[in-house]
């Protein structure tokens, strides 16, 4: 496995150390992309790119002047530019936001219920919350200079290209001291972009009913995402460029969204694909964290398959069964009825807290070990998965 030791390093070193963050649509994005199709095409794969439009966001920096003392803050993605003075309005229910009047001047502070989890976006495309709805019609009405959220959450309650308001996010330390009607200072910069990318895939062994093999090759803006997700994709590359999946009925898809707020890569995928010819999904996300194994889910799996798969994680040391979970690109299938396999870290969701989409995602969290683990023992699943489904 030295050979595939040294392209998975080396994979890492250009998409985490070279080009660093790399959310679709950005340049960073088409670089990676365009390294991934290089490689491949290298390696006499015929290489497919399926083109999207979005937008994506450059952050910037930020302070907000609470009590006369002036606080670094980062604006939440996709917040527009502002330098915002205004009188705060302090609000931790819907139904108290819903009673408010509009007051354009007023810098809305959000707290407890309205700050508890992440408000999902207009432009989601799998999943509309009613409640979610009501909330961020109620902030569209209302229309303050600025909102700020109160918040102890890793994720960002706010990330919305359609909210249109200035806003950022502060610890509960900091925030549960303000009060109504106190004068608030808020000054945030950054920038939201048009931009094009594309999805990446190669089909091997020329079959139509396929098994697909996916990986998300795009990541947050404030990361450079070594865990989440190259990781994954240097592994999957890796494979693929040395032909160890070759005799495979198997179409490898390197999404490109994930991690965005629109999925643009996903639907762009969906939109081009007929679903009958695929028969399940091996999905990878979130491996290679030094000192943890690799777990593996089923979802929408037959019976049958799903214990055969549980046995042999079983008989193979470094591995584990997890449960469902649906925050990746087999969601998209399994949802469909699709059977899907996730691969991630053993539990890859009590770690993910100051890890995941930070600055702290580097090549430094990574043990090549494990990937190597995961490249040695991925062929033989996709055997027989591939055994069941084709």
């Amino acid at each position: 496995m030295g050979q595939v030791r040294e392209r998975i390093r080396h994979h890492l070193e250009v998409l985490v150390e070279d080009i660093g963050a790399r959310p679709p649509g950005s340049p960073a994005n088409r670089r990676a992309t365009d390294h991934v199709h290089a490689s491949l095409t290298a390696a006499g794969k015929t290489v497919t790119a399926l083109p999207f439009t979005t937008l994506w966001w450059e952050p910037g920096g930020g302070w907000l002047e609470v009590h006369g003392a002036r606080v670094a803050v980062e604006p939440n993605p996709y917040s527009p530019p502002a330098d915002v003075l205004g009188p705060a309005v302090v609000v931790g229910q819907r139904s108290e936001l819903e009673a408010l009047e509009r007051d354009a001047g007023a810098v809305l502070v959000l707290t407890d219920e309205l700050a508890r989890e992440q408000l999902l976006p207009a432009c989601f495309p799998f999943l509309s919350l009613p409640e979610h709805e009501r909330i961020r019609a109620a902030l569209q009405r209302l229309a303050p200079a600025a909102i700020v959220v109160v918040s102890d959450r890793c994720e960002p309650v706010l990330e919305d290209p359609d909210l249109g308001i200035p806003s950022t996010t502060i610890p509960s330390a900091i925030g549960r001291s303000l009060t109504t009607g106190e004068v608030l200072h808020l000054a945030v910069s950054g920038a939201v972009h048009p931009g094009a990318g594309v999805n990446l895939s190669t089909r091997l062994a020329g079959t139509e009913r396929r098994l697909v093999l996916s990986a998300h090759i795009d990541s947050k803006a404030t990361t450079p995402g070594a865990f989440d997700n190259a990781g994954s994709v240097a592994t999957v590359l890796a494979l693929t460029e040395l032909g160890h999946l070759d005799d495979l009925p198997i179409e490898v898809v390197l999404f490109n969204g994930e991690d965005h707020v629109d999925s643009c890569g996903e639907v762009a995928w969906l939109d081009a694909t007929d679903l009958d010819e695929i028969t399940g999904v091996v999905n990878v996300d979130g491996v290679g964290l030094a000192g943890q194994g690799l777990s593996l889910a089923t979802l929408a799996c037959p019976d049958e398959l799903a214990a055969e798969l549980a046995a042999w994680v079983d008989r193979h040391p470094g591995w584990v069964t997890a449960a469902p979970w649906y925050e990746s690109d087999h969601a998209i299938f399994a949802m469909r009825g699709i059977p899907a396999v996730a691969i991630t870290t053993q539990d890859v969701h009590a770690l993910l807290g100051g890890l995941a989409h930070t600055p702290a995602d580097t090549l430094d969290v990574l043990d090549l070990a494990v990937l190597e683990r995961l490249a040695a023992d991925l062929p033989v699943l996709l055997a027989l998965t591939a055994a069941r489904w084709c």
